[in-house]
């Protein structure tokens, strides 16, 4: 048997290299690689961004269940069919699996979400007899586990895993709350290939780089910044990203007449979205409900300080590394205050954002995988060969 062979199960998987889906898992898959883990991947089939799919190669198994246009996770609950493709995502994650697992001996399973990868990696553990781990990456256990139903399957699937990850400190906490079991931190980096130098000139500029929505304080970030342009008039503030509050946020910023220094920028391909990334004052991350989102590593890597509410671990590695400021989430005044701040001491603070990055290195993630692969022992697992011709 392989000791270096490991099946990942995640909910989603870039296709290619501006493929916004969950794009730390190309990292990482990456990263086990040069630790010499061989690693197959399940993942459900989605649209790939403008048909690139050069990520998608011969251990990369996408399973169908639905046209692939809409993520599982916007599924309307209301409605009956959404139940009907749960189960399909289900019974076709399992079978695709379960084919890997007749053809290959792996030492381990790692989900990455307690849901839905988790729940497929239990079913598959029960009935091929091989452990897994499960690494929780916000949603799962910020949103899912707090559903009366999905609360307690989750708390399920996480107690019944030979191994917890998180990917934050916080979150891993409350993976641990959670289960009665121990978990550890295992970063998730996104490493975003910063071409031009980090000493290019920055421009009287914020960032803000992430979804839409209003629950990543998007409007909350547009309101302070009203207050900030009238007395920095020259300033500018970018939006890059796209989101169900998309046409919402454009709206306030014709209301408050902000479309000269305000710009939407929607999507943009990875290069568009460094360039803008690298001559910005500051990053603002004003979210509501986050661990360690991925946009504070790509800050981090672009030498650029930031500004983020206080949740999660932002708060966390902001003291620690002295890169940026924080505040109360919601509230517009103090994030005011911290645009004021931060403009005077923004070189100060890049400085140390290198530092970071080597505690948020996806290779760390591989090496942590790397030792559980290790510890386990092999004649504890059942013969998959046996169990394929039952």
């Amino acid at each position: 048997m392989s000791e270096k062979r490991l099946l990942i199960i995640t909910n989603r998987f870039p296709a290619g290299p501006d493929d916004p889906a969950a794009p730390f898992v190309y990292d990482f898959k990456r990263a086990l690689g040069q630790g010499e883990i061989i690693a197959d991947i399940i993942t459900p089939y989605y649209r790939p961004y403008r048909n690139d799919t050069r990520y998608i190669d011969s251990s990369v198994h996408p399973f169908a269940w639905s046209d692939g246009s809409h993520v599982i996770s916007q599924l309307p609950l209301y409605d009956p069919r959404s139940f009907l493709k749960v189960r399909k995502y289900l019974q076709n994650g399992y079978a695709a699996s379960a084919a890997l697992l007749r053809e290959y001996k792996y030492r381990a399973i790692l989900a990455l979400w307690a849901l839905p990868s988790g729940y497929i990696a239990r079913e598959l553990s029960h009935d091929f007899g091989i452990p897994y781990a499960v690494w929780t990456l916000g949603s799962d256990i910020n949103d899912w586990a707090r559903r009366p139903f999905m609360g307690r399957l989750v708390a399920g699937i996480l107690k019944q895993a030979a191994m917890l990850y998180a990917d934050g400190y916080e979150l891993a906490a409350k993976t641990q709350a959670l289960s009665g079991r121990d978990c550890r931190f295992l970063p998730s980096y996104h490493a975003v290939h910063i071409e031009e130098t980090k000493t290019a000139t920055t421009e009287k500029y914020f960032v803000c780089i992430g979804r839409i929505e209003k629950e990543k304080g998007v409007f909350d970030l547009l309101e302070s910044f009203r207050l900030f342009a009238c007395g920095h008039p020259e300033w500018h503030l970018y939006y890059i990203g796209t989101g169900r509050a998309e046409a919402a946020l454009s709206v306030k910023v014709k209301t408050y007449h902000l479309g000269n220094c305000v710009h939407c920028s929607g999507y943009l391909e990875r290069k568009a979205a460094n360039r803008l990334l690298l001559r910005a004052r500051a990053v603002i991350i004003p979210s509501h409900s986050d661990s360690l989102p991925l946009t504070f590593g790509e800050s981090m890597q672009a030498g650029r300080p930031v500004i983020t509410s206080d949740i999660g671990d932002m708060p966390r590695f902001i003291d620690k590394y002295h890169v940026g400021h924080y505040y109360p989430v919601g509230n517009i005044e103090a994030l005011h205050d911290r645009m004021n701040l931060i403009i005077s001491d923004e070189k100060e603070l890049a400085r140390n954002c290198p530092e970071v990055i080597k505690e948020l290195d996806i290779a760390n993630a591989a090496r942590e995988i790397s030792r559980w692969l290790h510890s386990l022992q092999p004649d504890k697992q059942k013969d998959i060969i046996q169990y394929a011709g039952a």
